[in-house]
């Protein structure tokens, strides 16, 4: 759940799913923008079923939809066939990045997708990163570290939970009677 790290000052307590849920999403955003986003595509298309109002709302944005990186398409009224997905995302099942998609899309009422986009790459941010509980090797921790000094994240993660914590090392001298 959490990265211990020692600093100079102190040591710093990162929640691993928010500090990987920050990088994906600038990751996401800075692809989204450059209209590069990198998609991994399924070797055989994972059908989806959704409310007819969802279907109807992926396929009136199907070019937003498919800048984000997701490729689908509608199969009667009450399904959608995922060709690929973003491959930053690659260890998130199809039909979670779908429903996430077009929940997101649905909820934004009148605005413009585009409007919309943050939240949108957010949510799939969220569902596509390591979780709490997850196991991480030492070098995937090295490489989230290293991966979030090239973000620029002021501390939270895009729903707004921190980070990191900084823990002085006299604070822990203090709470530790030394």
């Amino acid at each position: 759940t959490f990265l211990v790290c020692e600093g100079e000052d102190g040591l710093y307590v990162l929640d691993q799913h928010a500090a990987a849920e920050r990088v994906t999403f600038d990751r996401l955003r800075r692809a989204h923008a450059a209209r590069s986003m990198p998609t991994q595509r399924l070797l055989v298309p994972e059908v989806v079923e959704l409310p007819p109002l969802d279907v109807a709302v992926l396929e009136e944005h199907a070019d937003e939809v498919a800048r984000v990186g997701v490729e689908l398409r509608a199969v009667g009224e009450g399904a959608v066939a995922v060709h690929a997905i973003p491959a930053l995302l690659a260890r998130v099942e199809p039909a979670r990045v779908v429903r996430d998609l077009a929940s997101e899309l649905s909820r934004t009422g009148a605005r413009a997708f585009q409007q919309a986009i943050d939240l949108v790459l957010a949510t799939m941010a969220c569902h596509g990163s390591i979780r709490a509980q997850d196991s991480v090797s030492p070098d995937e921790a090295r490489a989230l570290l290293s991966a979030l000094d090239e973000v620029d994240f002021a501390g939270h993660c895009p729903h707004g939970r921190p980070v990191v914590m900084r823990l002085a090392w006299a604070e822990l001298e203090r709470r530790v009677g030394r």
